[in-house]
């Protein structure tokens, strides 16, 4: 890595400092304005008495000023206290970001490599013949992945997979009991909806990034040599046009943890997603303050290591 890279990097990481900072305000205010009162979670709706209400607000700390609020809770969240969730029979928050973390990596991480594992070979196939049936094909399909939503796809494919033909089950894990491929069966239908945006984007990008690579001379040269086919396409010109492919997978994790509160509930999948759908309904403050400021954190983090990877797997790239 160059010196100027390493400048530039140690600036991006400085800079992440107020950006986390700032992140904290607008994610404290953002959720604290919002209309709905947590302390009515405590008391029975039949018998709202508004001393409760006023008591229940005290012993949570809703009564002080909101400057003094985001001070107190900005002063835990420094040592990684995130608090108590008011719900959730009293867990405290890490212990349930803990406890979900597993499922939605489990998740997530299927769901991208599925993405990959398809538009790397469709992309190239689409760029190899342009124009063509799978060409166009591909290009339907992509734009139908990225202009449908993922809960009317969830929604369909449960209605047609698991209810009418009966080959998966339309939603949850699975038990404890439940090992090898009948597990395996759960976890089908809600990597296929969140892989289907990405999957729309991955195979867009990688041909637009083959058409580029396949008009340069190198290739050509290589042709030329009487290299076969699959060694011009593979070993020059696709180790070339996967390399903005960094950028675009770090890019599209945001897109797959947006993604995951939708799939994560309509699936009943015990993860991060259903965990941040939940707290909002019962507006457990401390369990969404934490979500969305670790959310916003890794993808402030995740844009980073982005601009490190990409340096250090094309070497010709150089910031100021």
């Amino acid at each position: 890595m160059t010196p100027s890279n390493r400048r530039y990097l140690l600036r991006r990481l400085l800079l992440l400092v107020p950006l986390l900072v700032g992140l904290t305000i607008v994610v404290f205010a953002l959720i604290h304005l919002a209309p709905g009162d947590p302390a009515l979670a405590f008391v029975s709706e039949g018998s709202i008495d508004p001393q409760i209400v006023a008591q229940v607000r005290k012993n949570l700390g809703l009564d002080q000023p909101l400057p003094v609020q985001y001070v107190i809770w900005i002063s835990h969240v420094a040592r990684l206290d995130f608090g108590t969730a008011y719900t959730f029979n009293g867990t405290p928050v890490i212990e349930l970001i803990e406890q979900r973390l597993p499922a939605t990596l489990v998740l997530q991480t299927a769901a991208l490599a599925l993405s990959l594992a398809v538009s790397i070979p469709l992309g190239i196939v689409s760029a190899k013949k342009q124009y063509s049936a799978i060409d166009n094909t591909a290009t339907a399909g992509a734009f139908l992945g990225l202009a449908l939503p993922n809960f009317w796809i969830a929604l369909m494919l449960q209605l047609l997979l698991a209810v009418s033909l009966g080959w998966l089950p339309a939603s949850t894990p699975g038990t404890d009991e439940t090992t090898g491929i009948a597990r395996l069966k759960y976890l089908v239908l809600p990597v296929i909806v969140l892989a289907l945006p990405t999957l729309a984007v991955f195979t867009r990008f990688v041909r637009s990034s083959m058409l580029e690579v396949i008009k340069q001379d190198y290739v050509t040269t290589a042709r030329a040599k009487g290299l076969s086919e699959p060694t011009v396409t593979y070993r020059h010109a696709l180790k070339n046009a996967l390399i903005p492919m960094v950028t675009v997978v770090g890019t599209q994790l945001a897109r797959l943890l947006g993604g995951a509160v939708v799939v994560e509930y309509i699936f009943a999948w015990p993860g991060l997603g259903s965990l941040a759908y939940e707290s909002i309904l019962k507006r457990d403050y401390p369990v969404v303050l934490a979500l969305t400021l670790l959310t916003g954190a890794f993808i402030l983090v995740v844009n980073m290591l982005v601009d490190v990877a990409y340096t250090l797997v094309d070497p010709r790239v150089s910031f100021r």
